[in-house]
């Protein structure tokens, strides 16, 4: 398998040539003391009769601070002309009058506007050396004590380490943002931690990672192939292995990747070196290792190759995500083998009833699953859509409340949970919300110490489970309770590391109970039988509403849209061609037309009716003249007509020119282009066919590319909400968010409450904040409003347009999935199957066929290189289920090393 790559680096902002703003502060307009981020009113000393306004991240700014500062002028919407700074540097005052107000502002505690004006009536010039050398001298001035001195030195002795703190970091390089993060750490002690390690910075800091401490690191005199530059290397490239889903590296894979991240002049030392401080980072506990004898299972991910010839080889790992595969190993041993004591004649009389109440239909698939169930201590249930899943649970919730056990409902996402509530009429949580994250103690309440309050314990969408939060949620499960995990083993696997459900799946002993039949009623849906015909490599023909208007009469559920959309090659063609033919008008010569040098014609400029324009005259090779300029176009572009082409005027013209083939039924016929298609779905044809308040979700396969996610949230935003006058946005970066934006989290925020996936509302802004306030459901709750401030926004991200991957647990009653071949390195088979079994109502294809094909066809290879299964096969069923470091496990779910 291929190895992760280890250039997982950081995003660079672009190089600005940065702007330089001096003067004194007239008011600070805004601090917040969590993030620094700081509003000003400053008067320039070359427009000192002006203010402007500038907004940084810094700690200790007062009103009557002479200052520096270093960025660029931008316009915020609402407030006009700004200067956004990323480095400031605290300068002399400029004046008496500045002096007196800097002191008096509220900079030292027990000074205010009356004591600073006799301080400075007192010392005059000298003020601030008498501050910085002979602080005791301020008992000169009547009104300050020998009490009200020490208040002053502590006061005045912390502004100056911050203001030094703030100028060390920015000297190396560090912005004002995370100079404020690294004071905030670290203290007055921030720079002996920086100078002594400044890859600790990696580790503690998030959003600091290697590049930046290397950054940092570099500067200060590290050596490029020092010890401790390597040992950040190898920290960094495990730590980054889990981004592909690893738990663990092989040694080569460790040793390959940091030489290929650090980019060392001579290899071979550094390799060795490497090799050497890796074993150390090993005998320090500081990487832990597992020995594996083979292969056991779809996540061990292991090749045959020199280091497994013998078939055994040494797996290298995060610490954390060692403790959390051995935790969840032997939680889940501890309780195979162990059955409770129930009854299996009276759940067999009580199933009977049941139905006979309910006039409910089990299949005998169904009626196995809750028995064998309600008699394991840890089991799985598995199914596609239309199996039954939620009717055996429902059954088997009703069955353990009528048994008066404890049960516990619990799915990895916010939506996961609602839906799960919904069909199970209980309440459900998320795993942080069950397991109670508490931002304090930067941990879970709910641990081995502080169980659940469970009989019961039952996880849906378990797919979507990586290594950490599994390890967590069995720690927090008492040993006599019982614990089902139920998913889909085709859907993608978790986004963090790990491949759970695939690896208990694998593991012989673990009892598992498969649905696999499809319920008449579920048959009859074209979603349902179109995702069981892709799990199965079969390629599904949906009906094209341009074909058929009459499908939405009908009420069929999946449908496909044949649209187009240029690639970017074909975009740079367009270009270059016009440009060819802008110039053959212009110009008295006519353009030679080759093609992998050989001339295939000749374009010529024609006048006709008064009207310049161009003619291809195709000709032999012999018929060239060297003299004219020459236009080569690639073969896969030798269809185009060049003279159809001058003639176009819009993008959907200079599109069909360049396509070889038009689908019959092609919006292009109708005027649309892919994008267009899907924003008049999403606006227009949905909501006239299932009503105004249906929730559609556009599906992408990836972030990137014209109708990746990102560009289409841009185009859904502009046609659903765009900019009003009475409209409040907020511009931050390249992203517009508005009042009324559908937007989603994107990272697991412990402080603010809100995870990976959770998709929310706006429903205010503070542009001068920056501010805006999301409302998120919950399950079974009223809407929970977040405030989101300047450094939690750079994780909100618009959602009218997701990634397939972000929308695994969710349900949404229509999806747009759109699907080309520009998406051709994520066309995988359960990348398709995920996205259009999140469709409840209504699932729409739009793009290409071809695409669709290619991405059944397509079986995702790439294998997670996990242990779980081999770890429970070494382990006897009914070990007594015991946690490694289990203070150090809490944190785990947070912290990535």
């Amino acid at each position: 398998m291929s190895s992760p790559s280890p250039r997982t680096r950081e995003r660079q902002p672009p190089a600005i040539i940065r702007e330089r703003l001096a003067g004194i502060v007239e008011r600070v307009t805004f601090q917040c003391p969590r993030t620094g981020w700081t509003v000003l009113k400053v008067a320039p000393f070359d427009a000192p009769h002006t203010r402007v306004t500038v907004t940084l991240h810094h700690l200790a700014v007062f009103a009557g601070a002479t200052m520096e500062f270093h960025g660029n002028w931008g316009r915020h919407a609402k407030h006009g002309e700004q200067f956004e700074c990323q480095e400031a540097v605290e300068r002399k005052p400029a004046s008496a009058a500045a002096l007196e107000r800097y002191l008096g502002s509220g900079l030292i505690r027990g000074v205010g506007p009356a004591i600073a004006r006799k301080v400075v009536r007192h010392f005059g010039a000298e003020t601030l050396r008498v501050f910085e050398e002979e602080i005791g001298r301020l008992v000169e001035v009547r009104g300050i004590a020998e009490r009200k001195l020490e208040s002053i030195r502590a006061s005045w002795s912390e502004h100056r380490m911050i203001r030094d703190v703030m100028l060390f970091l920015q000297e190396h390089g560090v912005s004002t943002l995370f100079a404020v993060r690294i004071y905030k750490q670290y203290g007055n002690a921030a720079i002996a931690v920086v100078q002594a390690d400044p890859y600790r910075l990696a580790r503690d800091i998030y959003g600091i990672g290697f590049f930046s401490a290397d950054r940092i690191a570099l500067a200060l005199g590290f050596a490029a192939d020092g010890p401790r530059r390597i040992e950040a290397g190898i920290r960094h490239v495990l730590s980054a292995s889990r981004e592909a889903g690893h738990c663990y590296l092989r040694r080569e894979q460790v040793v390959e990747q940091c030489v290929a991240l650090l980019e060392p002049e001579h290899v071979e030392p550094v390799q060795m070196r490497a090799a050497a401080l890796l074993d150390g980072l090993v005998a320090a506990r500081e990487v832990a290792v597992r020995h594996l004898d083979r292969p056991r299972g779809p996540g061990d991910g292991v090749t045959t190759d020199a280091a497994t010839a013998s078939g055994r080889f040494t797996a290298y790992y995060a610490p954390s995500l060692f403790r959390a595969e051995e935790s969840v190993a032997r939680a889940v041993a501890s309780r195979i083998g162990q059955r409770p004591d129930v009854d299996t004649a009276r759940i067999r009389k009580w199933l009977g009833a049941q139905t006979r109440r309910s006039a409910l239909e089990l299949s005998d698939e169904q009626r196995a699953a809750i028995e064998g169930i309600a008699t394991e201590r840890f089991s799985v249930l598995t199914g596609g859509p239309g199996c039954g899943k939620t009717t055996a649970l429902r059954t088997l919730v009703q069955l353990l409340d009528a048994m008066g056990r404890r049960v516990v409902l619990a799915a990895p996402t916010g939506r996961a949970a609602q839906r799960m509530s919904e069909v199970i009429g209980a309440e459900a949580k998320t795993a942080h919300r069950l397991l109670e994250w508490d931002p304090v103690r930067a941990g879970f309440r709910r641990d081995a110490n502080n169980l659940l309050p469970a009989d019961f314990l039952v996880v849906d969408e378990t797919s979507m489970l990586d290594i950490l939060i599994t390890a967590a949620l069995l720690d927090a499960v008492p040993q006599a309770a019982q614990v089902l995990f139920i998913g889909d083993p085709h859907q993608l696997p978790s986004v963090g590391p790990g491949a759970v459900l695939a690896d208990l799946l694998a593991a012989p002993a673990v009892p598992r109970f498969a649905l696999t039949k499809v319920f008449r009623q579920a048959a009859t849906s074209d979603i349902i039988r179109f995702a069981h015909a892709i799990d199965g490599g079969q390629t599904p023909n949906p009906i094209s509403p341009i074909a058929d208007p009459g499908v939405w009469t009908r009420g069929t559920d999946c449908l496909f849209l044949d649209a187009e959309e240029a690639t970017g090659a074909e975009l740079a063609f367009v270009r270059r061609a016009k440009r060819v033919i802008a110039a053959t008008i212009a110009g008295a010569a006519s353009t030679t037309v080759t093609s992998d040098g050989a001339i295939v014609g000749e374009l010529v400029r024609t006048d006709d009716a008064g009207q310049r324009g161009v003619r291809f005259d195709k000709q032999a090779s012999t018929e060239a003249t060297t003299a004219q300029p020459e236009f080569s176009i690639p073969k896969r572009f030798l269809h185009v007509d060049l003279e159809a082409l001058s003639r176009t005027s819009t993008g959907l013209q200079e599109l069909q020119t360049v396509l070889r083939r038009l689908h019959p039924h092609s919006t292009l016929h109708h005027g649309l282009s892919l994008t267009a298609a899907v924003a008049r779905l999403y606006t227009k044809t949905i909501p006239a066919h299932l009503g105004a308040a249906t929730e559609i979700q556009i599906l992408s396969p990836m972030n990137r590319g014209s109708v990746g996610a990102d560009a289409l949230n841009t185009a859904i935003q502009t046609a659903v909400n765009p900019a009003r006058d009475d409209l409040a946005e907020l511009r931050f970066g390249q992203r517009i968010l508005r009042t009324g934006d559908r937007v989603i989290q994107r990272r697991n925020d412990y402080d603010l409450g809100v995870f990976n996936g959770d998709i929310g509302r706006i429903v205010g802004v503070d542009p001068l904040g920056p501010a805006v306030d999301v409302a998120f459901a919950s399950a079974g709750l009223p809407d929970r409003e977040v405030r989101y401030d300047r450094q939690a926004l750079s994780d909100l991200g618009l959602a009218y347009a997701i990634t397939i991957h972000k929308s695994q647990g969710s349900e949404f009653a229509a999806v747009i999935i759109p699907l080309c071949t520009q998406h051709y390195s994520m066309l995988f088979r359960d990348l398709v199957y995920t996205g259009l079994t999140r469709a409840r109502k209504l699932a729409i294809f739009v793009g290409s066929r071809a695409a669709l094909g290619l991405a059944v066809a397509n079986v995702d290879a790439r294998q997670r290189q996990t242990a779980l299964t081999a770890v429970l096969a070494d382990l006897p069923s009914g070990v007594a289920h015991a946690i490694v470091d289990r203070e150090q496990t809490r944190l785990d779910a947070r912290t990535s090393w």
